[in-house]
């Protein structure tokens, strides 16, 4: 099981509500409970943040942002326009206000007029169910959310582990960690210079995955405390699918209104709760001779260095995002290299004077995506070059194993799930050695788990592709809340 925090992706769905006018002529106010205010990030351009009701939140373009921040239900749409090209210093139309309106915000759900609104005080138009809020695209994200611990009793935990997070508690935890490390690799190096599977006890296969598993409720805690240290909100603790692979996850989008350094914190709390288990492990190990705590140490850091892996929506992709201050990464990496492939396309075009290539909008469009790119420092577009290429790679090492590796295993899977039913009649049987029995059974496991993870892999993919949607140009929206 995966384990991460939760700022699930969100995309439009077809417009609902409010997309006119009021009848006295105004156009639409926001719904009570949308907050505006800003995003912390690398980029030379302020970034802006729309936060919904029922907690998702958008990145917002200048020029959106100011637009939602005069829709007080009074303006005309030639009063807006108007206010609007004095605060950007551009001259814009009521037919681009009405038009941006229609296909940016409409679609969220969150415009009404005066009428629209039953009077009195706390009206909450999702909680009464007059407005319903679009369902989230998760297409790269956690799907099938289910949540396990509601957040009113996950949070006095997390009330009273925050403190673990103040420096005068975090410095000497994490030297006691690095402590518990280096003992455990000491007893564990004389075992794992002439490694042999079968000198491990069965038993270990057995309950190494289960005692790392059982650490993945304390690692979202870290989390959740993470964000209360803050003072951010956090929800439900769950479990879901990324793919076809079950992951655990606690909702904290609410840290997308904090400084991207505490939101860093957030991310790695996680990896670091998890870390702490590796101290008792240690004592374990230490106080009974046991070799199992070990084994466990080996297999607990083997996990969180999988969660650390910024290619997939887990930990270590927020972690690198909050760090560089480059929010959707995978969405600025289609940018770089598409923006690379169009400006070869059109060296050559030119080159060689093919002109409908040379004037394909397809093609400019692309090669004039480094726009936004070139807003943000040097640091973070060496960090996004660095993580385009490891991305390349990995794709690319994703394609080679499907040509290549992929037929060999279904050729060879019906004789391992043979090798697996007689391994396991045998084990029935009780069979003197049963040694060879249980390493048929692990190779089995491993290869089914590998093609549900391929499968898994592919499937999101393919679906981002297929709902990907056109944007207004100019007025850039991204969404994303937390793999």
């Amino acid at each position: 099981m995966s384990m991460g925090e939760s700022r699930p992706l969100a995309v439009p769905p077809e417009p609902t509500g409010a997309t006119g006018v009021a009848p006295d002529g105004a156009l639409p106010r926001l719904l009570p409970g949308v907050v505006l205010g800003e995003l912390d990030t690398s980029s030379s351009r302020q970034a802006y943040l729309l936060t919904l009701p029922d907690g998702r939140h958008f990145q917002l373009a200048a020029p959106l942002y100011h637009l939602a921040t005069l829709l007080d239900g009074t303006r005309t749409a030639a009063e807006v326009a108007a206010e609007l090209s004095t605060r950007i210093g551009r001259e814009v139309t009521v037919a681009e206000v009405e038009t941006v309106i229609a296909r940016k915000l409409a679609p969220l759900g969150i415009l009404v007029t005066d009428d629209m609104l039953p009077p009195g005080p706390g009206f909450d138009g999702w909680a009464s169910g007059r407005f319903a809020p679009p369902a989230p695209d998760a297409a790269l994200g956690v799907l099938a959310r289910l949540p396990v611990v509601p957040d009113r009793y996950l949070q006095p935990l997390a009330e009273a582990l925050k403190h673990l997070y103040r420096p005068a508690l975090a410095l000497p935890l994490l030297f006691v960690i690095a402590l518990a490390h280096v003992y455990a690799y000491q007893q564990l190096a004389p075992r794992l210079a002439p490694f042999d599977p079968f000198s491990v006890p069965i038993m270990a296969f057995v309950l190494v995955p289960l005692l790392v598993q059982l650490t993945t409720p304390w690692h979202e805690l870290g989390h959740a405390a993470a964000a209360r240290y803050f003072g951010a909100r956090h929800g439900p603790l769950g479990v879901g699918l990324m793919g076809l692979a079950l992951v655990a996850f606690v909702e904290v989008t609410d840290i997308w209104r904090l400084p991207r350094r505490q939101r860093l914190v957030v991310d790695l709390g996680g990896v670091y709760f998890q870390a702490m288990s590796v101290v008792p492990l240690a004592l374990w190990a230490g106080l009974t001779g046991d070799q199992t705590p070990l084994w466990t140490v080996l297999a607990l850091d083997f996990a969180m260095l999988m969660n650390l892996n910024p290619l997939f929506k887990l930990d270590g992709y927020w972690a690198v995002s909050d760090a560089t201050g480059i929010p959707n990464l995978h969405q600025r990496v289609g940018q770089q290299l598409g923006h690379v492939a169009a400006t070869a396309l059109l060296a050559v075009a030119r080159g060689l004077r093919l002109r409908p290539l040379r004037e394909h909008p397809g093609l400019q469009a692309a090669a004039a995506a480094s726009e936004a790119l070139a807003t943000f420092g040097g640091g973070a577009r060496l960090a996004l070059a660095l993580y385009s290429v490891l991305f390349l790679l990995s794709a690319l090492y994703f394609v080679l194993m499907l040509v290549f590796i992929l037929p060999m295993l279904i050729a060879a899977y019906p004789l391992l799930a043979l090798n697996a039913w007689l391994a396991v009649n045998a084990l029935v049987g009780g069979t003197p050695d049963p040694s060879w029995h249980v390493l048929a059974l692990l190779q089995f496991a491993f290869v089914t788990l590998l093609f549900v993870a391929l499968v898994g892999s592919v499937l999101p993919l393919l679906l981002a592709l297929l709902g990907r949607t056109r944007r207004v140009p100019g007025w850039g929206m991204d969404w994303r809340m937390p793999s």
